[in-house]
């Protein structure tokens, strides 16, 4: 948008069951201008720039072709994904070294293809004092956990939202003081999602069999940057919590390490390249074959693995955070310096130039 030699041309796809926004305001007006440069694709393009899953990746689109994904989140993905549809394009870009390996390890060596990893950047609004806090909360010690809800069976919710909150209830039985935030959804920012979310939960503190368990408040919906400023800035805000299976980057983990807060994750895929020193609190895990059942054959093929995360370590990092907050704190405001740094939108743009350079002259 900021090259004045360019002709942007743009074609809004969906992703998944995730909801469209058509607000021309959002992001500085970026939305309208993506809107406003969106027409059917005409003839040839100079450059194209695919962020879709490989599979849909298309080489006729353009001259120079350069495809964006986060990949898959297992430790390898789909052959094709490696061989085929890598080959398709120019140059190949993702978020994070995992995501890379996975491209890597999965094809046959021979692939020519150049795969750059260009990481995420977190959100300006970060840095700011919240001007006001639109958030109350009856519990005094809160922790935050955010995701999907990506399935009903535990065992294939790779998001693991399911046993996070188990584990937290179970954890803090009998504790009035604490309180874990869940910011999720199943994919709509409908009424009938957030019902639906809402029995979810209920039915997951029901199952774990706790006879006092802790306050769970529920965030369903879009929210803005300001207010997830405001929600990672709580006074009350211990930290953000995890038992995800695995990410193509992690991005609510960056943001939460920027703002400040200590981060207890699973110790495995892309959020190690980032999440460093003591304020993050890594679980252990075992690395399992993916459930059959979660094989579609694309997104997730048979025998690939990921991280199930040990509950019991979960439950002592949990304790740990309880009990030494001060400390972990402490060195979440040393990372956050660094990450200010690394993860801003400056440079990751220079990534990007880096990347794209020679592409556009």
């Amino acid at each position: 948008m900021g090259r004045k030699d360019c002709d942007v041309t743009t074609q809004v796809l969906p992703w998944g069951i995730t909801p469209w926004c058509v607000n021309p305001e959002k992001e500085g007006g970026i939305y309208g201008e993506i809107m406003n440069r969106s027409k059917p694709l005409e003839g040839k393009y100079d450059v194209t720039v695919q962020i879709q899953l490989p599979n849909e990746w298309d080489s006729s689109l353009g001259h120079y072709n350069v495809g964006v994904t986060a990949g898959v989140e297992t430790d390898r993905c789909a052959v094709e994904w490696a061989t085929t549809h890598r080959e398709k394009m120019n140059i190949v870009v993702v978020p994070s070294f995992h995501a890379r390996s996975t491209f890597l390890t999965s094809g046959t060596g021979k692939e020519k293809t150049p795969i750059v990893v260009v990481p995420e950047s977190y959100f300006k609004e970060l840095l700011k004092d919240p001007t006001n806090q639109p958030f109350e909360f009856s519990t005094s010690k809160n922790f935050l956990t955010v995701g999907m809800f990506t399935a009903e069976d535990p065992d294939m919710d790779r998001k693991n939202i399911i046993n996070t909150v188990k584990w937290f209830c179970q954890e803090f039985d009998g504790k009035k003081d604490v309180g874990l935030i869940v910011k999720t959804s199943k994919g709509r920012e409908t009424t009938i999602d957030r019902e639906l979310v809402r029995k979810s939960l209920q039915h997951v503190v029901a199952q774990s069999g706790c006879k006092n368990p802790p306050k769970i408040y529920m965030l369903h919906g879009s929210m803005t940057r300001d207010e997830m400023n405001a929600l990672y800035k709580h006074p009350s805000m211990l930290g953000l919590i995890s038992a995800t299976r695995g990410e193509g980057f992690g991005l609510p983990m960056l943001e939460a390490a920027v703002s400040g807060l200590p981060v207890i994750g699973t110790n495995w895929s892309s959020i190690i390249e980032f999440l460093k020193g003591d304020s993050f609190l890594g679980v252990e895990y075992d690395l399992v074959s993916v459930p059959d059942q979660k094989a579609d054959g694309n997104i997730f093929v048979r025998s690939v693995k990921w991280a199930n995360p040990k509950e019991s370590n979960f439950k002592r990092k949990l304790r740990k955070l309880y009990d030494e907050n001060d400390k972990f704190k402490s060195s979440a405001k040393e990372l956050s310096k660094i990450l200010t740094v690394s993860h801003s939108s400056e440079s990751i743009n220079k990534k990007y130039d880096e990347a794209f350079s020679g592409v556009l002259g």
